[in-house]
């Protein structure tokens, strides 16, 4: 028997280039919803295939890395904020606003309950 191997994802998996796009252009909420849906049940199913033994939706829905704490909690204000842009992968311009804290942070909803809901569907 060949030797075996542990692999565990940690972190986001990189995003589709039609996702990239799509956020880019403004796409229609529900279409957005649907293609993000198409790829994360992707990307479980690959996990499936792999073995793994605990999934992860890949954060495929998160616009960028504080979109969740931002949404989940009141006190940011991204008015002032910093903008920052690069180019991702397949020539997708990607940019991403960091919040500045300005008031006593409280809790508005939870970070992941939406991606909850959809991966115990």
């Amino acid at each position: 028997m060949g030797a075996s191997y542990r692999a565990d994802q940690v972190g986001s998996f990189l995003r589709p280039a039609e996702l990239l796009k799509a956020r880019q252009e403004g796409a229609d909420p529900q279409r957005l919803r649907a293609m993000e849906d198409r790829h994360v049940q992707r990307v479980l199913a690959k996990q499936k295939e792999l073995g793994f033994e605990i999934f992860t939706d890949g954060e495929l829905r998160r616009r960028n890395f504080m979109s969740d704490l931002i949404d989940a909690v009141e006190g940011f204000d991204t008015g002032d904020a910093v903008v920052r842009s690069w180019e991702g992968s397949a020539g997708v311009a990607v940019s991403s606003v960091t919040g500045v804290v300005t008031g006593k942070l409280r809790q508005r909803g939870r970070m992941t309950a939406h991606e909850l809901a959809f991966l115990r569907m």
